[in-house]
């Protein structure tokens, strides 16, 4: 009898790689910058997740995130919608608190229900993203970026980059 292990076969030449471990250095630089917001009395980011939907998929990667976020320090506030219809206004209002630092929307919400402006309904819950906000590179803004190859929210100055969404990135690239 073979373990499952021994008849997993890979590409020759492949090396499995802990993406935990690639991450790390990453996560140790958020977690030293949020601390030091801390030290200057700065409270920690806060990321707020709206979720409006009971798929399974959706509610586990909002529970990791919340987890991920707390473990570097980053303040986390899932605002949960019985009412699909309710998505919008809760977006308008995290865009537009000061404290909310950035938004992650669970998809999906409506799925290809049509809408007014664009192809689906999320379609435009994704372009009613804050640029500011938006920690995905989901929204129109960074999307026609990456399309233009802007790099820059801020030309000339070019000090602020742009949230570029990395699968659609690498593609580029």
């Amino acid at each position: 009898m073979t373990s499952k292990s021994e008849t997993k076969q890979h590409a020759p030449g492949a090396k499995k790689i802990d993406a935990g471990s690639i991450a790390e250095p990453f996560r140790e630089e958020v977690r030293a910058q949020v601390q030091k917001l801390q030290l200057s009395g700065i409270e920690a980011p806060l990321l707020v997740g709206l979720l409006a939907n009971s798929d399974p998929a959706a509610k586990k990667y909002a529970e990791w995130t919340g987890r991920a976020c707390r473990a570097d320090g980053i303040r986390y506030e899932l605002r949960t919608m019985d009412d699909p219809i309710d998505v919008e206004a809760a977006l308008r209002d995290a865009n537009d608190d000061p404290r909310v630092h950035g938004i992650i929307v669970y998809y999906p919400i409506f799925g290809q229900v049509e809408s007014f402006s664009g192809e689906s309904q999320d379609d435009y819950l994704r372009d009613t993203v804050s640029y500011k906000c938006d920690v995905e590179g989901l929204c129109h803004t960074y999307r026609s970026s990456l399309y233009r190859n802007i790099r820059y929210v801020d030309f000339p100055a070019n000090t602020k980059k742009c949230v570029l969404p990395c699968t659609a990135l690498s593609v580029v690239k």
